[in-house]
């Protein structure tokens, strides 16, 4: 087992919740924070804040041309993944042109395109909580711009199988750009079903994919991201994204993360053995919960999500917001097994509730 920094720290939160301290399960970043050697990377390079960041991110750029075998004017570096999201509804959207998105999803592609004047539509998902590609494509019409796949999907936590999604791209017409957000990239094993656009590409110029160092590697507060997809489409984006808008020390951290690959796969294995005693408490309690390959769980409470994110509140646990398209699933991030025991103490209080099993 490799060392990490302590959980309480690495979180950002407490295992004993407190008002002043709340037990942050909401935001799906990494329970056990960053690398050691991203971290001492940070610790030894502060000066360098004096400096632009054109040669750091050059190297951030560099290493990652490198690791995914792709030419440089493939690939632009954001301001978080969010950034590369907004630069393609610029480069996509408008008032005349449509989104179409899974209800539910990460909404922050809505937002962009809000920004652009453009409309957004969105499908709802399967009853197996995968992107509904065939009602989609129903859907295309002359004004479609961009479609946004989250694959693994936020919140629910479920892939929607490559094979799927290649069919999908060879029915779509050919001015339709699709952006695949693989965010939660590092947290489902490799299989046929998950199989990342970036570490085997498809030929096709109408696919912009997004990463970011938020989640697994637990740099969110860095703001790092990037896009990978044709030349000519980045080319695109690039002429709307923000001039340096990686930082210093975001370039250095993300480099050094990327280099830790032991660590990244340590984060995973672990965060799949919570996942699954999560799990095991759900079934304790005769809940359910939708099947996630993810660090985030969606439980269905039995009883209205919001009134159970509001009690959670009340107890210093805080959890993600209420999706109304999921009424009675509350989505959980995943903590140290500490912080899990928690929120399940928080969780039993709800009047009502059975006596659970011993945990």
């Amino acid at each position: 087992m490799l060392a990490h920094p302590p959980a309480d720290s690495a979180s950002g939160s407490s295992a004993t919740p407190a008002p002043d301290n709340p037990l942050l399960l909401n935001q799906n970043v990494n329970a056990y924070g960053p690398s050691p050697t991203a971290l001492a990377e940070l610790r030894a390079n502060y000066s360098s804040v004096l400096r632009f960041p054109k040669q750091e991110a050059a190297n951030l750029a560099d290493t990652l041309v490198a690791l995914h075998k792709i030419k440089n004017d493939q690939l632009i570096l954001g301001c978080g993944s969010r950034e590369v999201m907004s630069m393609a509804a610029k480069a996509c959207l408008g008032p005349s042109r449509k989104l179409i998105t899974a209800l539910p999803t990460f909404k922050a592609i809505s937002h962009c395109a809000d920004e652009v004047s453009a409309e957004t539509i969105a499908i709802p998902i399967t009853r197996r909580s995968e992107h509904d590609l065939a009602a989609t494509l129903a859907k295309v019409d002359s004004s479609t711009g961009l479609i946004y796949i989250c694959n693994p999907n936020n919140p629910t936590g479920t892939i929607t199988p490559r094979k799927d999604i290649e069919d999908f791209l060879q029915k779509l017409p050919r001015t339709v750009n699709v952006l695949i957000d693989e965010a939660y990239h590092g947290y489902p094993s490799s299989s046929d079903q998950y199989v990342s656009f970036i570490n085997r590409p498809i030929d096709d110029d109408r696919v912009i994919v997004t990463r970011s160092f938020s989640k697994i590697y637990g740099l969110a507060g860095l703001r790092v991201g990037y896009g990978v997809g044709a030349s000519a489409t980045i080319k695109k984006l690039s002429a709307f994204a923000l001039p340096q808008g990686v930082n210093v020390l975001a370039a250095r951290a993300a480099r050094a993360a990327l280099g830790d690959t032991a660590y990244v796969k340590d984060c995973a294995d672990r965060n799949m053995s919570e996942r699954q005693e999560l799990m095991n408490q759900v079934n304790a309690r005769m809940l359910r919960a939708i099947d996630s390959l993810a660090n985030f769980v969606m439980v269905n409470s039995g009883r209205q999500a919001d009134e159970v994110i509001d009690h959670l509140k009340k107890h210093n646990v805080m959890v993600g917001p209420y999706f109304p398209s999921l009424p009675k699933y509350v989505r959980v991030t995943m903590g140290t097994s500490a912080q899990m025991g928690a929120f399940w103490r928080a969780f039993d209080l709800q009047p009502g509730h059975p006596m659970p099993m011993p945990m």
